[in-house]
């Protein structure tokens, strides 16, 4: 038990912002060789990954389980807000969470008529450059480097929204959903033809408001 405690510990300083073993051990009290054990351990696991220029942050594994576990509360009160969203704006709309290196439809819905975006709920894509993948990438701290982070990622990071718009003139309008700590666990998306582009001001402001009606939904059931 006392293993799982500083394991834990240790995960903790790097959630915190320890990005090197020194420091882990220093605000741990955990041995400095104890402390590297440990981040092998974690390491391996994939808890704790190492970041070129950066160092230590959470592991992806740690973001898949905790967009699991958001993904519940999420799902519960996402269709109710997708469906409002789509009928004011008369464009598809689409909830997602990242899995990884892939993205999952948590609710959508589509207007009866027009140019129509279909998605279906529990859809599996990979993440690619829309903007959808971009809202779910840019505040990643794996890429938060001089390296790691492209400009495109930084001009989101720096608006929070993005708008790509694909060969066949389907657009795509993003915004984040946060947690209560302000950490990104969903991306929620207005997609419909190239038309959406003229009017992005205005869908930018009722995504945002949908967003924020999301996070109040749920933000008691978050732990951060």
């Amino acid at each position: 038990m006392k293993a799982l405690d500083r394991a834990v510990a240790v995960l903790a300083a790097v959630a915190e912002g320890e990005r090197h073993a020194s420091g882990i051990a220093a605000a741990t009290g955990v041995p400095r060789s104890t402390a590297h054990r440990l981040l092998r351990s974690l390491r391996a696991h994939r808890l704790v990954d190492e970041v070129e220029e950066l160092g230590l942050v959470v592991g992806s594994r740690v973001h898949q389980l905790g967009a699991i576990a958001h993904g519940g509360a999420l799902a519960r009160v996402a269709p109710g807000v997708v469906e409002l969203l789509c009928e004011s704006t008369r464009l598809s709309v689409q909830i997602y969470q990242r899995r990884g290196d892939s993205v999952e439809c948590l609710a959508a819905a589509s207007p009866l008529d027009g140019l129509r975006d279909v998605v279906e709920t529990g859809a599996v894509a990979p993440l690619c450059g829309d903007a959808t993948s971009q809202i779910l990438t840019a505040w990643d701290d794996r890429l938060d480097s001089a390296s790691g982070l492209g400009e495109t990622l930084r001009q989101v990071r720096s608006r929070g929204w993005a708008l790509t718009e694909a060969a066949d003139s389907r657009t795509v309008l993003s915004v984040p959903v946060r947690a209560t700590s302000h950490r990104v666990v969903a991306a929620l998306s207005l997609s419909g033809p190239a038309r959406l582009r003229k009017d992005a001001a205005r869908l930018r402001t009722e995504l945002r408001k949908a967003a924020k009606s999301l996070e109040d939904e749920v933000r008691g059931t978050w732990p951060g």
